[in-house]
């Protein structure tokens, strides 16, 4: 990983811990059936204002994010076994469906363009390096690095804590709505993780065929 990713991926920290302890505090609202006010005045309060606490939440979050391989969280957001990365379809697929790119010009600039998977990936990285400080290809890079990994945090809610729910919560109908909120919100940071890849290959692209 380059350091430009780490210090992305540092930025987006503060969201991850967010996103964390709320998971954490509907958990706790549903199985010791507390109030959302004692919650967020008692629990989230001391959270917050507490800087060890603060400094555990985001090891904690590091550690469980490196659970999933940058790989593995490739593979669920674009539901692809083989070659899941959005590089791998840069010119095959999504070149073409962005009118701000020019495919003649990369043409003339790099020949014909790769049908392989893993050499799109190639040169699309390749191009990516040249453009990496550029605003909109900075913006979508973060973007799509936090909503991927809040996607891989969603499936290990839905796996972990949906597995748990069904013996700690206090019954069925509380634990089936429950395991569908967890459902609905790893669709839904699926989604975003796509579109927001998508925009981060596009956005490389498109500002190599304007130079």
């Amino acid at each position: 990983m380059s350091t430009d990713t780490k210090s992305l991926n540092q930025q987006n920290n503060s969201s991850i811990i967010t996103y964390i302890i709320i998971n954490i505090l509907i958990f706790l609202i549903l199985d010791l059936g507390i109030s959302v006010n004692t919650a967020m005045e008692s629990i989230l309060e001391k959270l917050l204002t507490s800087a060890p606490l603060l400094l555990v939440f985001s090891i904690f979050a590091q550690v469980i994010n490196g659970q999933l391989s940058s790989n593995f969280k490739a593979i669920l957001v674009f539901w692809r076994i083989k070659e899941p990365l959005p590089g791998c379809r840069a010119f095959s697929y999504f070149m073409d469906k962005d009118p701000r790119i020019d495919p003649n010009i990369l043409k003339t600039k790099f020949g014909n363009l790769p049908s392989d998977p893993t050499e799109q990936n190639r040169l699309w990285y390749k191009i990516y390096k040249k453009h990496e400080s550029k605003i909109a290809v900075e913006d979508a890079h973060q973007k799509f690095l936090l909503t991927r990994d809040l996607a891989g945090f969603s499936f290990l809610f839905l796996v972990v804590m949906g597995f748990s729910g069904y013996f700690l919560l206090p019954n069925l109908h509380i634990w089936i709505i429950y395991t569908s909120m967890l459902t609905m919100m790893f669709l839904i940071t699926v989604m975003a993780a796509r579109n927001y890849g998508i925009k981060f290959v596009n956005n490389v692209l498109a500002e190599e065929s304007s130079v």
